[in-house]
């Protein structure tokens, strides 16, 4: 059977939810989710109709949105649900998700996999493209395992062991994953932020000392992002923040002034996909690489050839877009840029989001790294494994502050995801 384009496969009962979204920004999400199929007589679409079946959609998929939103003004969170509702709405026969889960909270991410189980029991046929191994665990019978481009092995879940799966999908043992704290934190403070506030985030403090790592707890719309975005100067913001002592004025960026910021979406907010691997990396180094407005080119070659060799940038060229390197490599170009110029603090949003296993375990290495020369390290994240896994202290956040603080310890998946939906920690 040959299969012409997504409107082929969609015909013959085939669904795919895609790790990048392809809904329609400026359109409404009652549009979005019978794109193709909008009801209606003689070329004329029923509103009313539209409405109302979008409604019962939103309803059944529990999804907090009104079916007139316009999607472009969504959280990336609540577009990757509408995604999934309306691969969901044409009943298929063959479900596809890639990394479907990636921009999800763990409690939309288990709504999804609830609704896995519901798909499987009725007949349908699924398959789940994904780096996060509680969801092969949770919902798999046999994991395929890819590897520079083909298939090494395919292997019955849950019968094989973590630890084997693991080892088949890097090729090698992947050591201690999370890494291991080797240095005291220094008592000093480098990333300090009194009242920060800004739509969607109550005034808030934290602090964050040399060489330590905090994590970001908190469900979508919790203000987790908008803290993120709020420090980095790239949304409007008010309060008072200092880096490495020196107050640093909000609401514009603030690399210049020692805090270097990875955004959620590396593709749309950190990446020119279609400039070259070494234009992208030489993006922090501007200053190095012109000098009274010529360019150094020869410079720029030498610093690139460092980056790709230290941050293990897997490219054929650094002349390749970096559209042509998969997800983990792209994000170790948006790090490594930043990394290597050993800034006294940084933020990063969601940085592990859809890359491998191997890839995540090479990011927290590089975060243990930068937190050893004194960096203070700001990491948000909807993984609460790796939030348990890698940082000293964890904030939890809910509905625009922070409602929880835990370290050492007290740090568990359990405790964290209390405060997370409840806005409080459990009584001890």
């Amino acid at each position: 059977m040959e299969i012409a384009n997504a409107k082929a496969a969609l015909s013959r009962g085939i669904a795919l939810i895609s790790q990048e979204l392809t809904l329609a920004g400026d359109l409404s999400v009652a549009e979005n989710l019978f794109m193709g199929r909008l009801p209606g007589t003689a070329g004329t679409v029923s509103w009313r109709r539209l409405r109302r079946a979008a409604a019962e959609v939103l309803d059944r998929y529990e999804m907090p949105v009104p079916p007139g939103a316009r999607v472009a003004d969504l959280p990336i969170e609540l577009q990757q649900q509408v995604e999934i509702a309306r691969a969901l709405t044409v009943d298929p026969r063959v479900l596809i998700l890639d990394e479907a889960t990636s921009s999800l909270s763990e409690a939309a991410a288990e709504r999804l996999l609830a609704l896995i189980e519901e798909r499987r029991a009725a007949g349908t046929a699924v398959v789940m493209i994904t780096h996060r191994m509680n969801e092969i665990y949770r919902a798999a019978d046999t994991a395929a395992v890819l590897r520079d481009g083909r298939i090494v092995a395919s292997v019955p879940i849950p019968a094989t062991p973590e630890p084997d799966l693991v080892r088949l999908m890097v090729g090698r043992e992947l050591g201690d994953y999370y890494g291991r704290r080797t240095h005291a934190a220094d008592p000093a403070v480098a990333l300090h932020a009194e009242g920060v506030a800004a739509a969607g985030l109550l005034p808030t403090d934290l602090q964050v000392r040399a060489g330590e790592i905090v994590g970001i707890a908190g469900l979508s719309g919790s203000g987790k992002e908008v803290l993120g975005h709020a420090l980095a100067g790239a949304v409007a913001a008010g309060g008072r923040l200092v880096v490495g002592g020196r107050e640093v004025p909000l609401g514009r960026p603030t690399l210049r002034h020692g805090l270097g910021f990875v955004p959620e979406d590396r593709k749309a907010k950190a990446l020119l996909l279609n400039r070259p691997v070494a234009e992208n990396l030489a993006l922090s180094w501007a200053s190095e690489v012109f000098r009274l407005g010529l360019r150094r080119a020869g410079h720029e070659r030498r610093r690139v050839a460092e980056a790709v060799r230290r941050y293990d940038i897997r490219t054929a060229s650094p002349q390749l877009p970096a559209a042509a390197l998969s997800g983990g490599n792209q994000q170790k170009i948006t790090i490594g840029r930043l990394f290597d110029l050993d800034l006294p603090a940084y933020v990063l949003s969601e940085p592990t989001r859809g890359i491998d296993v191997g890839s995540k375990s090479a990011i927290y290495a590089l975060l243990r790294e930068q937190a050893a020369r004194g960096a203070a390290v700001l990491f948000i994240s909807s993984e609460l494994n790796e939030l348990c896994g890698v940082c000293d202290r964890v904030l939890t956040m809910y509905r625009g502050r922070v409602v929880a603080e835990f370290d050492g310890d007290g740090i568990t998946e359990e405790a964290v995801t209390h405060a997370m939906v409840t806005g409080a920690p459990a009584a001890a």
